[in-house]
């Protein structure tokens, strides 16, 4: 199994896949579906995208993991997940290059607009289409040139660009300072659609200089194969449903959000960097992906149990502690919210429609 695409058909093979073929608003209409039903779901009827689709929700279980990482659907839990993934990550293999990508199927160097992609709103709290949420970012040391891979959320702000939303202690940050010392601007791509062995590599947090490209090659048993971009010097995923190509501004900074963020509370960063798209390429009929996060239970918190028992995730105190009061908070009076209001409207519509699909 290689890649977003073969990941979806191994879901569904195995039972997990929810599709969605009636069309659905990618405005706060998604979000709120993807939320409740917290279940791996391929929504493929898009309102004003035809022929785009999004999925959501692909590690929102143990089971949806262990299908990732390659052992049985069935029989795992934490503590086996994270011995796999602790031992594979041990045994990193280096990336190689190779000279095709169906991401070349649709270029756009010029005249860039990226709402021509069904960039979701995930909910009404948030300011705005988020662009980043489920995504690799990929930066080199201005100065080593090592390479850097994570995921820093990213809020549409224009037809070519975007916030980065980054923590001062990330190495992200640490890019971006070198560059901003040296008066430059800070090449990055934005990879969605990506096999999701490679969305656990960038989730963790290995030390600086440690290539994230080369961590998932011990859990794929062979190297991640990339692409060289076409507008910026570095490499993505060959495999990537969809590749934005562009930079970070130095001395820049950017009000991002608010957003409905991990722990279940609207965040603001209004600190946060521009990021101007250079390039943008995707795949043939491509698939969005992203994740609809901040209510208990979501795909981001159950990877991140894993990490944490792995010894693979950076938790700062006070947003663990955050994390779980909300968790904890939330989850008695979660089914009570998600029945109220223009939320509840979206949901009981959405499962209405679900059963008049299976008749």
């Amino acid at each position: 199994m290689s890649g977003l695409r073969e990941f979806i058909n191994a879901l569904e093979e195995n039972g997990f896949l929810c599709r969605k073929k009636y069309q659905v608003d990618w405005k706060y209409e998604l979000g709120a579906i993807a939320r409740a039903e917290n279940k791996p779901i391929l929504f493929e009827n898009i309102k004003d995208y035809p022929g785009k689709r999004i999925f959501v929700n692909g590690l929102s279980s143990y089971a949806s993991i262990g299908l990732a990482v390659g052992i049985d659907s069935h029989a795992n839990n934490p503590k086996s997940l994270s011995k796999i993934i602790r031992q594979a990550f041990s045994k990193p293999i280096d990336p190689v290059m190779i000279d095709k990508s169906p991401l070349t199927e649709n270029k756009i160097t010029e005249q860039i607009n990226l709402t021509v992609l069904p960039v979701p709103w995930w909910s009404e709290i948030d300011a705005g289409r988020y662009i980043g949420t489920w995504h690799l970012n990929i930066t080199r040391d201005p100065e080593s040139k090592v390479r850097n891979v994570g995921i820093y959320r990213m809020q549409l702000l224009g037809p070519k660009i975007a916030t980065v939303s980054v923590s001062p202690r990330s190495h992200l940050a640490e890019h971006i300072k070198k560059a901003e010392k040296l008066g430059k601007e800070l090449p990055m791509a934005v990879a969605i659609g990506v096999d999701e062995r490679l969305i656990i590599a960038a989730a963790a947090s290995p030390a600086y200089g440690v290539d994230e490209l080369a961590l998932p090659g011990g859990l794929l048993g062979k190297p991640v194969e990339l692409f060289r971009c076409l507008t910026q010097p570095l490499e993505v995923p060959a495999d990537s449903e969809i590749v934005i190509e562009g930079y970070i501004k130095p001395g820049i900074h950017v009000q991002d959000g608010p957003f409905l963020d991990y722990a279940g509370i609207p965040n603001t960063n209004p600190s946060a960097y521009l990021f101007e798209a250079t390039g943008l390429f995707f795949r043939h009929n491509c698939i969005f992906r992203g994740t609809a996060v901040g209510n208990p239970g979501a795909e981001d918190h159950i990877l991140y149990s894993v990490l944490a028992h792995a010894g693979l995730a950076d938790f700062h105190g006070s947003r663990l502690r955050r994390l779980i009061q909300n968790f904890l908070l939330k989850h008695r009076a979660f089914r009570l919210f998600q029945y109220s209001g223009r939320i509840g409207s979206f949901i009981r519509k959405a499962e209405t429609r679900d059963k008049l699909e299976e008749k």
